[in-house]
């Protein structure tokens, strides 16, 4: 009996010693509460530099004086790396979290590409969401690494009609991408070529580069655009780019667009036809002929080539479609070819016409240059398994490594249009692993991973050939 009381009673102590390490360890390890109420208030248009502790965030409260969009911005402050050499530098890495007067979260950005070595290079992220006049709204910024304390800059301005994404690829290159357009213009015409110089601005990009592609909703909702001409050099239209553009009739592609993405043009219910003079481009999902909520428009055209990815895509999807018997002047309005509000049908805009463009930097459109690019062909990335690390809001991604190629890039998201929380870092090629931070926790992502490879065009410039993405993963974060 003795016996027995004596391991009774070693089980509940064991028990009761487990039980309060673990929930110490809850305790230190749960996230802590945002303090809304000390929330310092900033004005739009001007920088405010900000201090951040370890494990801690600084948090700013905005009202908005009018309705309208508006771009946060954050920017890693420049510290000394080395105590006795003053030119070597690195720079605080901000993430940023933006909320609504009820305190439910809008926006999460990270920059998690910085490569101290790259000059000109500075950990940016940014923001634009459409306001309402006079409500408050909540600017959460803290490191990339919550155990550094640091500073970055942080500004608020009425958001311009062209904001750009930069990420400097290597020390010859930038990788420009149109991060979301706010303008009210019925025709819009994009430019291959961008002179882009440092204004009073926390963007800090290059001169004369590429307008390489069209990001993620950059154009969605909106309620004016007609009808767009995309330059020549863009090579891909991100996921519902153009998601519930119910104006937009007339849509102008080139012969180098390699990746229309889900649902890119899902939702513009007033384009009929669309050409595409391509043979190899990736058509993903529902990416044209569908309405919003996923259902196939009855009278939609595409004219394409015969034996291309587009005319399979169109068979696969029982979109009706018309083959080019004789290949269009892309930018001839007058040729036979095409039928209805095709791709090919925009004139030319007058050269006093074309516009003076601003974002958070000073941007106005350089002439155009004709390059012939040939392109290497990239492997498509696999994924080889996605975990849940020590610590919670991360996971940790691990991909079969492809030789010959300059980085990679990851995207996830909570859904699988990575529409929702959406996160892209990129990361170098000597890696074959990610941990992913900032997640949310206890919520299932969905991941995905893709290769590239920069390469010098006949000109002598970089360029950047993007692989297929991976299959995509599912994962719980802890």
């Amino acid at each position: 009996m003795k016996r027995a009381l004596t391991v009774f009673s070693l089980m509940c102590l064991l028990f009761m010693t487990v039980f309060y390490a673990d929930s110490s360890l809850m305790v230190l390890g749960a996230d802590s509460e945002i303090d809304f109420i000390s929330a310092e208030h900033i004005e739009s248009g001007i920088i405010y530099e900000k201090s951040v502790e370890s494990n801690s965030y600084s948090l700013s409260s905005f009202t908005a004086p009018e309705d309208g969009y508006y771009l946060f911005e954050a920017m890693g402050v420049k510290y000394k790396v080395g105590a006795f050499f003053e030119k070597e530098y690195n720079y605080y890495e901000p993430v940023a979290t933006l909320y609504d007067s009820d305190k439910n979260e809008l926006q999460y950005v990270e920059f998690d590409f910085y490569d101290p070595s790259v000059k000109g290079q500075v950990p940016y992220t940014k923001m634009v969401q459409k306001l309402k006049k006079g409500e408050v709204y909540y600017y959460k910024t803290q490191l990339l690494n919550p155990d550094n304390s640091g500073k970055y800059y942080i500004r608020v301005i009425k958001a311009p009609d062209l904001v750009f994404t930069y990420s400097l690829l290597d020390e010859f290159s930038g990788r420009y991408e149109l991060y979301r357009y706010t303008g009210s213009a019925k025709e819009f015409t994009l430019y291959n070529y961008y002179t882009v110089s440092k204004d009073d601005s926390l963007f800090t990009p290059m001169d004369d580069v590429v307008l390489d592609g069209i990001g993620l909703n950059a154009f969605e909702g909106n309620e004016y655009l007609e009808s767009i001409m995309l330059p020549s050099d863009l090579t891909y239209i991100a996921s519902e780019a153009f998601l519930n553009c119910k104006m937009l009739n007339t849509v102008s592609l080139n012969r180098n667009i390699e990746t229309i993405g889900y649902r890119a043009f899902a939702g513009c219910e007033s384009l009929r036809s669309i050409t595409i003079n391509s043979y190899d481009v990736v058509l993903e999902p529902q990416c044209l002929g569908y309405d919003e909520n996923g259902n196939k428009y009855s009278d939609f055209k595409i004219i394409c080539n015969a034996g291309s990815t587009i005319e399979e895509y169109a068979k696969q999807n029982g979109i009706d479609y018309t083959l080019i018997t004789k290949e269009p002047d892309p930018i001839d309005s007058s040729d036979k070819t095409n039928t209805g509000n095709s791709s090919n049908n925009i004139k030319d805009q007058p050269a006093s016409e074309k516009p003076h463009i601003s974002t958070s930097a000073s941007i106005s459109p350089a002439p155009s240059k004709v390059i012939k690019v040939v392109k290497p062909k990239v492997k498509q990335a696999k994924i080889k398994k996605v975990t849940k690390t020590s610590k919670k809001r991360r996971l940790k991604v691990k991909w079969k490594k492809i030789s010959g190629v300059s980085g990679y890039e990851i995207k996830c998201g909570l859904n699988r249009k990575m529409k929702k929380g959406k996160k892209v870092v990129f990361v170098k090629a000597n890696q074959s692993s990610k941990i992913i931070k900032g997640l949310k926790s206890k919520k299932v992502y969905y991941i995905k991973v893709r290769a590239y490879k920069t390469y010098k065009s006949e000109s002598g410039e970089m360029r950047k050939s993007n692989g297929k993405w991976s299959k995509i993963i599912k994962a719980k974060t802890r």
